[in-house]
């Protein structure tokens, strides 16, 4: 909860409200990227986070506690889905499951794998279950954000890197079938997480910009893709730079439907991003999140106000990491700083 000069106070929903509508709040909302965060807070071991909801959601009560973030996330647990198609992962120590090895090596086996049930799948479970108790928990007080890629970044984390670009170049055949299966799956999969609670969905999505494929692609395949996928989802949208800067290549994304937001990348201009969409979507980062635990207290509070004060005049803004899952390591005290700076400039 924050208070205003006015003495007008808002919870952590009406103040995100009120940034995507462009309204007058009584302070910036705030969020990190805090879903790793949890389990450190809890002293919970990895492998028992990630697979157990009622694990997750006391490492994220723990959060609320101790760094009181405007915008809860559901498990940045992206292997999941991969998961669920047949891939396997590895369990760190202190770093959210990687991928080990995909399922298969070409879209030409793509169609040989059957669609996963999300009903009884173990990982897509335990996905629905931790937005569900963090949904009822929050008691529609704080923002629940599902985090969940993209039709055209999956097929990566199924086929990997490399099977997955040379499709894209070579193979438009079962580029397009591949498509097709992961299309079907996000839309599912998207309104899935909305039915089970989350209010709007962070999509991180690396295959989609300009340093990755070429212009043709996108103009004929991806965009096609994003576009036909999003426009079926039953909530508002934040497209996640996914490790790339979109400054150079906003017009790409301005149009694609249900897309409320932007999170940026920490080498992003804000300005840049306003002067190429306006002022009607709403912009949220853009401080490093994975390297927030190299930065001092004092380091922290001045590249915040001055965050603050460049965007003193932009009413659909959020302050928010940028980048993956705030580093396991990171000092507490560096998160509370964040929040705290907000709290008293925003």
């Amino acid at each position: 909860m924050g208070e205003s000069k006015g003495g007008v106070t808002m919870n952590s929903m009406e103040r995100v409200l009120a940034a995507l509508q462009g309204r007058k709040r009584d302070r910036r909302a705030v969020t990190l990227t805090l879903s790793l965060y949890g389990a450190k807070l809890t002293g919970c071991p990895l492998k028992e986070y990630y697979t157990s909801p009622q694990a997750y959601l006391k490492g994220q009560q723990a959060v609320i506690e101790h760094c009181r973030p405007d915008i809860l996330f559901t498990p940045f647990v992206l292997t999941a889905e991969a998961e669920a198609f047949g891939s396997e992962i590895v369990y760190l120590a202190k770093s959210p499951p990687n991928l080990r090895k995909p399922v298969i090596r070409h879209g030409r086996e793509m169609a040989s794998l059957p669609d996963p049930d999300m009903e009884t799948h173990p990982r897509l479970r335990y996905l629905r279950e931790s937005t569900r108790l963090l949904a009822e928990a929050s008691q529609g007080t704080r923002p629940v954000a599902g985090l969940l890629l993209s039709p055209v970044d999956l097929p990566a984390l199924i086929m990997g890197i490399d099977g997955w670009l040379e499709t894209l170049l070579f193979d438009p055949e079962n580029t397009r079938r591949t498509l097709e299966k992961t299309t079907r799956f996000f839309v599912r999969w998207a309104n899935t997480l909305v039915a089970e609670g989350a209010d709007l969905l962070v999509i991180p999505s690396m295959f989609s910009h300009p340093k990755i494929l070429t212009p043709n692609i996108l103009e004929t395949t991806v965009m096609p893709a994003l576009t036909e996928a999003f426009q079926e989802v039953n909530a508002p949208l934040v497209f996640h730079h996914g490790g790339n800067p979109l400054s150079t290549c906003m017009g790409l994304y301005d149009d694609l439907p249900n897309v409320a937001a932007f999170a940026l990348d920490d080498r992003d201009s804000f300005a840049d991003v306003r002067e190429q969409i306006g002022r009607e979507k709403l912009l949220m980062g853009n401080i490093n999140g994975p390297n927030l635990w190299r930065l001092t207290p004092e380091e922290i509070r001045t590249a915040c106000r001055a965050l603050l004060d460049d965007r003193a005049d932009d009413d659909r803004f959020v302050i928010a990491t940028a980048g993956a899952d705030v580093a396991y390591d990171t000092p507490l005290e560096n998160i509370t700083t964040l929040v705290e700076a907000v709290e008293s400039f925003g």
